[in-house]
């Protein structure tokens, strides 16, 4: 019974780890941000100026933004139609990113991508 409740002790704070909310992308994780273009399927209405971040701004935005599943994104966030998007390095790897206007973005390293939306980037998006 002693060896279960070490073993018991060892194994709580490995699961509430895993099963915490996702939460930002880590500034330390995070370099070498640049930005590259802008993009915009509806300039009339989405313009550089709705989504023109610094380099900064990004690794700004990405710290404070929360990691959410795709599904959150399309479900609960406006889709704007225009982006900045660039290359960073996350936790080493270089990768893709993308900003748009409603303040939802995405990591792409590889295959593996992550959302974000953020509720507290209204500074940002002037």
């Amino acid at each position: 019974m002693e060896i279960n409740i070490k073993l018991f002790i060892i194994l709580i704070p490995a699961f509430l780890a895993a099963s915490c909310d996702k939460t930002s992308a880590p500034t330390n994780l995070i370099s070498e941000v640049y930005v590259e273009d802008f993009a915009s399927d509806d300039i009339e209405h989405c313009r550089p100026s709705d989504v023109d971040l610094s380099n900064q701004q990004v690794n700004d935005y990405f710290n404070r933004a929360k990691q959410v599943e795709y599904s959150v994104i399309h479900d609960h966030y406006n889709f704007a139609p225009c982006y900045i998007e660039g290359t960073l390095k996350f936790n080493n790897k270089i990768c893709e990113w993308q900003i748009r206007a409603g303040a939802t973005g995405y990591i792409k390293c590889g295959e593996d991508t992550q959302y974000y939306a953020c509720d507290t980037c209204d500074d940002l998006f002037k």
